[in-house]
């Protein structure tokens, strides 16, 4: 029975294992991603195929790329357990397309290698669920290769059917949003297509890489790599019995989107094939890996390094680099540039270390540039390996690595750096650029650089011993400064020194407790742990050494303020109780003044302490709050920006404090950062102090004396004299006789006193945002000024003397800088595990090249110059492997300009000659191009238009004699196809401005010869002569001569230019004149132009000032050539009037122009005068008029002899026969209404032929205006706003207080004063005179040949007797055109006294061939025992076309001064004619009034009479009795219509 037992129980095991292997994959669906597509126990073989390609879409076909094939085995030993094995991989790069459009490849050299190392480990993973993969490579496995076959993993991660929804799936992107359709369906999804936008994926994000630290614009990546889209399309079909892959295909493109049109620019393109071959059972059920080992399935960052480490491309490209100076080829300068440096950050260190060692042996300059726009950690050791091989320089290797230690981010390499720098060198610069480096490195975790940072430092400390353990050091410092300066830089990085090396931290607390080393160490090892945590060891210790009375106050202070850092309530209670047996009073001033101003804080951390620091201090005294006073302190002022705060400490055997510090805080939302922090640490003062400041020191005694014989002038200097030494003598002192002789000898004293006393001892240091930034000593200050004077001595003479020297010994000295201002590179993760590499960097490279050689034998120079400078852009983009391939596509935007100079001198007694040689070459002012490269491992293409012809242009123009000026325009127009990019991915493309030689110059001279000559009758004239030539030499000879003369006796001052090949002989006379008539002397200059002797411009100029006769300035100006003559001449007189006249004459061919201005002003009227004339003999200034006046007709015929449209008639006819109409119907109409003949004889009808032109034209204008000032004037009287009042009456004060100013915590008193106030009194009004108006006259008259008009308008005070103001106007026009003629005038006037007789008049007229008007306003107002008022008004208006119309109105008025009665009467008459038709018209009213009373009678009569209607109304009222009675009487048509109305209004009834 029990064999059977174990029967059974063998069957039950092996049933559930095949149940398990065949049925239960539905289960394992939720349990992980791939349960129903990879069985367990069996393993499946797939060939996998991925292919990166780089092109320019829309371009061409060249295209570059790489591919990857492998046969990939995927083992499922357990359940969601996965190994693959990559076997028989092949790399291979695209090599070129066939005919039929498809890629072709070959293998890469180093195939084998690759193949090996993805054969050498299979990969483990792990899936959970939907998105949690695990990865478990082996610990050597390369960062590149692992991504490979984590694209491998990606491509066979499939979603879950059942649920056709967006899902979150794990990939190489990491988790990411994909959208799946399902194509078709059998008993499973067969055929499912996934698409993904990659930038929804959580790990698809940029990775910086290396860029210049120098660069002005960078950190740019995260804006670039918005212009990159990215996304990713799979299909994948599926066994439908197995459920597992049998064809999979991802497409993955990422479209770089600047220059896009439609689907065509730059793109990089990833395809991903798998195809299923076979699959079978298998034994191993065995998973072991390490969990640590765990690495999740996204992209990692790999080293990107050159695939095949050598330094041919580094060595090549500099020495290219070198050798570009002496060829046309400059504008490759900025590529090569950045070639050198891309060249060096793809070596390792090893390569690195031999290339730099063999490229400063080319060239020094142009490696250092490179090196320091690097970036790379290899480059930073670099650097540090090139800075051991220079000689000298001291300081500059020290700014040089202090300025590396400031890079931020560093690494452990640049710390080991660091570290071998200071080993190499300990000096104060090096120490704490290493310090700034490991305090920027360290985080948490302990590394072994620190730690052995921390071991060189112990080492170097050696417990303060002043011997120092390490002798591998090439240049060690002073054993007795190390001690101190180590202490100073561990407190810089004490975080990092107390993390790892607690042996270092007990060696500085141990320097702390020793006595027999300086204070300075003793204070320096205190401060140390300014950074560091205080635990119970360091508190004990500084709580002894607080309390010990034996140390100097100001080490007790250095451990208080270092306990005080972070103080606790405990801590607190300590310090108070030890404060109580404190004996030193410069100690226990420190700690009350810090602990006040603790209490006066508001900081939250210190509000628990604030009840127990109060409740020990209330028995002490308080700080005496004086600066001078000797005590230590502590000051702080809180403001709600922050504090200032300051420690002073004293010792009580010096007046001068022994250590000083001042900090700065600034508080940005309620959190404290350090600004700065600079200190003081002196010893020795005290005898130079003395000496200037003592009892018988230099100032007291000096200045005192010169303060006393300026009596009470400077109180404020004694004041601060007294502050510095307050026990000094105050008795009067003698003023001495000599005093500067006294000061003299007090100078010499001091000398001599300063010079014997013991030297000086100061520390200071400064902290900035805080990290302390160094120290300096006195020492160091005396070591400086020996430094600044060798580098005075350098900078000044002996580097400007080599300069000169260099320069002036040969033409082929050169200087070039590059700088690479913009970098900005950066990497994406693909989906085959390649990474996709973005850059965007620009170069500037300014130089020159050329120098100056003199030959004092031959006294000859020659000169050269070429400056040139390159702007570029490079653009670079797309899919390599790392260690394996490197392909990418390349676009270079090209800015460049060059120019040369190349010049020989000869100088000889009165001659001076340059000769420059005519350029052999092109020189190109300008160009910019722009290119487009393919970049593989093993060449470097351009990448063609889809064009095969260029558009080339080419547009030159002469510059000078044998030189041209071209610009250069080559490109491909592509404009005529559709599916291109656009522009500049179109192609190569080029403009330039270039100078091209023709080759007919060789050479151009410049030749200066200065000769004295001697002219006139017997050659009694000297004249200096200088001549310039300039030679163009060569088959196209051409001269150019000018010369200047310049003639003493005559004062006189000629040049000529004589150019033969333009047929120029031209010549510039300038003499200066001086008449020497009797009368005013006339001084005058006179230029001269001629050309062959023949003038062509004569300028001549004269003035003559005289007070008495006035003065005169004339100039004017002779164009023989144009008939042109142009004068203006102005005089100036000035007695009892001032006349000013100006004349202006100008004459042109048949053309004159003159006008005369006149100013004249006195006390009695202001006048100007203008008057102009122009003339022009028109018929002979056009030649041939007579000729265009028949074109004109003869066009004009033509016009009218054009025949009409579809009629046979023609424009003349047509024309005609209209004017000739409109005769026949005005003749009907004259006929009808005889009044139209007059308009009939004033018409013109033309006979259709062109006026002739007038002989002569001409323009006439006279203007004048005249003011006649009034001598009269009229007050004005404005009253002011508390007029007559005294200011103690406002209440102003009569003196003004200045408080109390005293500010003890910076020395600040200024005593209260007071200022007595000067009393006033307020004007009770302000006055002032304005004058009356005056009279003023204007006139203008303009006359022409077919216009004239005039006008004149005055106006003003016309006063005589009785007041009166006037305005008269006037206009008058006359043309030939009757219609434009017309007359306007009219005068208003105003006259009279308001109390006597007042009169208003106005008349107007105006008069036109159509129309006359007229009007005319008379009102007059009389004031005797009764008003009287008569107005009368007067309108009248005819025309020729049979219009006849007036009105006149006038009324009278009078009335009782007291308005007791009023009466008046008007009459109103009017008439209108036109034609036949006419209407009379007649008004008359009267009324008479008595107010008073209340009685009142009037009545009008209305008279309306015309041809068709005749009506005659009258109305007449009366009220009286409170009663009003209205009647109204109207007959029409001589009786024929009567209408009588009558109203009553009584008793407010109607």
């Amino acid at each position: 029975m029990m064999g059977y037992s174990k029967l059974c129980l063998l069957l039950l095991l092996s049933t559930y294992t095949l149940a398990q292997e065949g049925n239960g994959s539905d289960e394992l669906t939720s349990t992980c991603l791939l349960a129903s597509r990879f069985k367990t126990y069996k393993k499946y073989v797939y060939q996998y195929t991925t292919e990166s390609r780089n092109s320019p879409v829309g371009t061409g076909k060249l295209k570059n790329g790489l591919q990857v094939s492998c046969q990939v085995e995927i083992e499922v030993p357990q359940m969601c357990r996965f190994v693959m094995h990559t076997r028989d991989c092949a790399l291979s790069e695209f090599h070129f397309m066939d005919s039929q459009g498809q890629p072709v490849y070959t293998q890469n050299p180093r195939s084998d290698e690759f193949q090996a190392a993805m054969e050498k480990n299979p990969l483990k993973f792990t899936v959970e669920k939907v998105t949690s993969v695990h990865l478990y490579p082996e610990t050597e496995e390369p960062v590149h290769i692992l991504n490979i076959k984590r694209g491998i993993v990606s491509a066979l991660m499939v979603p879950v059917m059942e649920d056709e929804r967006i899902s979150l799936m794990s990939t190489v992107h990491g988790e990411c949003f994909t959208d799946f359709l399902v194509n078709a369906r059998r008993d499973i999804a067969t055929d499912v297509t996934l698409s993904r936008d990659l930038s929804q994926c959580d790990q698809f994000y940029r990775r910086d890489l290396v860029n210049s630290p120098l660069a002005l614009l960078q950190k740019l990546h995260r804006p670039l790599s918005k212009l990159i889209t990215s996304t990713q399309n799979c299909n994948y079909q599926f066994d439908n019995k197995g459920k597992h892959i049998i064809a999979a295909m991802c497409k993955e493109k990422h479209i770089y989107q600047p220059f896009l049109n439609a689907d065509n620019g730059i793109l990089s393109e990833v395809t991903q094939n798998l195809s299923f071959q076979s699959s079978k059972k298998i034994n191993n059920k065995v998973f072991d890996v390490n969990p640590s080992q765990s690495k999740p399935l996204h992209f990692e960052d790999s080293d990107d390094k050159a695939p095949v480490q050598t330094k041919d491309i580094a060595r090549s490209t500099l020495r290219e680099l070198v050798a570009l100076a002496g060829t046309d080829q400059g504008q490759k300068r900025t590529s090569l540039f950045h070639k050198l440096v891309s060249s060096l950050r793809i070596l390792r260190n090893k390569t690195l270390s031999q290339t730099v060692t063999e490229m400063l042996d080319v060239s020094g300059w142009l490696t250092w540039q490179a090196l320091l726009q690097c970036g790379t950690t290899e480059c930073t050791s670099a650097i540090f390996q090139a800075i051991r091989t220079i000689d000298g320089l001291t300081p500059e290797v020290d700014a040089l690595v202090y300025g590396l230690s400031l890079q931020a981010n560093p690494d452990a390499t640049r710390v080991r750096d660091m570290l071998s720098m200071a080993q190499y060198k300990q000096n104060r610069v090096i120490m704490y650029a290493l310090a700034n480096t490991v305090k920027k490195f360290h985080k948490v975790d302990v590394s072994p650089v620190v730690t052995d940072v921390s071991k060189f430092m112990e080492t170097l400390l050696n417990d303060c011993s002043g011997e120092t353990l390490d002798e591998d050091s090439e240049f060690p410092a002073d054993p007795k400064e190390i001690p101190f300066l180590v202490l100073k830089v561990v407190g810089v990085m004490g975080q990092a020194m107390q993390a790892v090396s607690p042996s270092l931290i007990s060696s500085i607390l141990r320097c702390a407790n020793k006595t027999d080393i300086p204070l300075s160490n003793q204070k320096a090892a205190i401060q140390a742990f300014r950074l560091m945590d205080i635990n119970n060891e360091v508190r004990n210790i500084f709580l002894e050494i607080f309390q010990d009375a034996q140390s100097p106050v100001e080490k007790r202070i250095a451990t208080y303020l270092m306990l005080m850092k972070n103080p606790d309530q405990g801590l607190v209670r300590d310090i108070l109780k030890r404060l109580e047996n404190v004996r030193d009073e410069q100690l226990k001033s420190f700690v009350v003044s810090h602990l006040k101003n603790i209490l006066n804080s508001g900081e939250t951390q210190m509000h628990q302490l604030k009840g127990h620091i109060e409740l020990a201090l209330r028995d002490q005294l308080p700080p005496t709050n004086k600066v001078f006073d000797r005590m230590s302190r502590n000051c702080k002022i809180d403001s709600l920006l922050g504090s200032v705060q300051s420690n002073i400490i004293f010792d009580t055997t010096d007046t001068l404090p022994k250590e000083l510090m001042l900090e700065t805080t600034l508080k940005v939302f309620n959190v404290n950062y350090d600004i700065f922090e600079v200190g003081i640490d002196g010893t020795g003062f005290e005898p130079t102090i003395d000496a200037l400041f003592g009892e018988q020191g230099f100032f007291p005694d000096s200045i005192s004396k010169v303060m006393y014989w300026a009596d009470d002038k400077a109180r404020m200097l004694r004041e601060v004299l007294d502050r510095i030494a307050p026990k000094r003598d105050k008795t009067k002192r003698q003023v001495p006789k000599d005093l500067l002789k006294d000061i003299t000898t007090n100078v010499q004293k001091l000398m001599n006193d300063v010079r014997f006393s013991p030297a000086p001892e100061a520390i200071a240091y400064l902290r900035f945002l805080g990290a302390e930034i160094g120290y300096m000593k006195t020492s160091d200050m005396r070591k400086m000024s020996e430094t600044l004077f060798m580098y005075y001595n350098v900078f000044i003479r002996v580097l400007p003397a080599k300069a000169i020297m260099s320069l002036t010994s040969s033409t082929e000295n050169e200087v070039f800088a590059h700088y690479i201002f913009m970098e900005n590179a950066f990497s994406l993760p693909t989906a085959a595990g390649f990474p996709l590499k973005f850059s965007l960097a620009g170069v500037f490279a300014p130089g020159a090249k050329g120098g100056l050689t003199h030959s004092p034998a031959s006294t000859t120079s020659d000169l050269s110059f070429k400056p040139s400078v390159g702007l570029e852009f490079i653009t670079q983009m797309g899919v390599h492997i790392s260690d394996y391939v490197e392909a990418g596509l390349e676009m270079h935007t090209n800015m460049y300009h060059e120019s040369s100079l190349n010049a020989k001198a000869t100088m000889s007694r009165n001659q001076m000659r340059l000769s420059i040689p005519a350029p052999k070459s092109n020189t190109q002012l300008f160009t910019i191009s722009n290119t487009l490269l393919s970049v593989s491992s093993s060449q470097t293409k351009i990448v063609p238009s889809l064009l095969e012809e260029m558009t080339d242009s080419t547009d030159c123009q002469s510059l000078l004699s044998g030189l041209r000026l071209c610009s250069i325009v080559s490109f491909s127009n592509t404009t005529s196809i559709d599916q291109v990019p656009y522009f500049p991915l179109t192609g190569e493309s080029r403009f330039a401005v270039e100078i091209q030689p023709t080759g007919e110059v060789s050479e151009y001279t410049a030749t200066i010869t200065n000769e004295m000559l001697r002219e006139g009758k017997k050659g009694r004239h000297k004249v200096h002569s200088l001549k310039l030539t300039l030679r163009a030499e060569g088959d196209d000879l051409s001269e150019v001569t000018a010369s200047l003369k310049y003639n003493r006796n005559k004062n006189t001052l000629t040049t000529e230019v004589v150019i033969p090949d333009f047929n120029v002989e031209a010549g510039i006379k300038l003499a200066l004149t001086d008449s020497d008539t009797k009368g005013p002397r006339m001084k005058g200059i006179t230029v001269d132009v001629t050309n062959k002797n023949i003038p062509q411009l004569t300028i001549v100029g004269n003035a003559r000032f005289d007070k008495m006769k006035g003065s005169m300035l004339q100039l004017q100006m002779v164009i023989p050539s144009l008939k042109t003559d142009v004068a203006v001449t102005t005089t100036l007189k000035m007695d009892e009037n001032v006349i000013m006249d100006l004349e202006t004459v100008i004459n042109l061919p048949e053309t004159s122009y003159q006008q005369k201005a006149s100013l004249k002003y006195n006390v009695d009227r202001f006048e100007v005068d203008l008057k102009s004339d122009l003339n022009s003999e028109i018929q002979k200034l056009i030649l041939n008029g007579e000729d265009h006046h028949r074109w004109l007709q003869k066009l004009i015929d033509h016009i009218l002899d054009q025949r009409v449209a579809k009629t046979d008639m023609k424009l003349r006819h047509i024309i005609t026969k209209g004017i000739e109409a409109g005769d026949i119907w005005l003749d009907k109409l004259t006929a009808r209404m005889p009044y139209l003949a007059n308009l009939r004889n004033k018409r013109s009808i033309s006979d259709l032929t062109l006026a002739a032109l007038p002989e002569k034209l001409f323009l006439q204008s006279d203007s004048f205006f005249r003011y006649q000032f009034n001598k009269e004037n009229m007050a004005i009287s404005l009253p002011l706003q508390h007029g007559g009042k005294k200011s103690h009456e406002l209440n102003i004060p009569t003196t003004l207080s200045i408080p109390l100013i005293d500010l003890p915590e910076i020395g600040l008193y200024i005593p209260a004063k007071n200022y007595p106030l000067p009393s006033f009194t307020i004007p009770p009004s302000l006055d002032f005179t304005v004058p009356l108006l005056g009279l003023a006259e204007a006139s203008t008259k303009i006359n022409s040949n077919f216009y004239g008009w005039e006008c004149s308008i005055s106006g003003g005070n016309n006063t005589v007797d009785v007041p009166s103001y006037i305005v008269q106007y006037k206009a008058m026009a006359q043309s030939p055109f009757n219609l434009l003629s017309y007359k306007l005038e009219g005068t208003g006037m105003m006259s009279g006294n308001a109390d006597d007789n007042v009169k208003y008049l106005l008349n107007s007229s105006f008069s036109h061939s159509l129309i006359d008007t007229s009007i005319s306003v008379l009102e007059t107002l009389r004031i005797t025992n009764k008003l009287n008022a008569r107005a009368n008004y007067k309108i009248v208006a005819s025309s020729p076309v049979g219009l006849q119309a007036f009105l006149y109105y006038s009324a009278q008025s009078t009335s009782t001064l007291d308005s007791d009665q009023v009466s008046g009467d008007g009459t109103m008459d009017g008439s209108l004619e036109i034609g036949s038709f006419y209407t009379n018209t007649s008004y008359t009213h009267s009324y008479n009034l008595h107010p008073k009373d209340g009685e009142g009678r009037g009545e009008s009569t209305l008279h309306f009479k015309s041809p068709f209607f005749d009506v005659h109304n009258m109305i007449h009222g009366v009220y009286a009795n409170s009663e009003l009675k209205i009647v109204s009487k109207t007959n029409a048509q001589k009786d024929a219509l009567k209408h009588i109305a009558e109203l009553k209004y009584k008793e407010k009834g109607l």
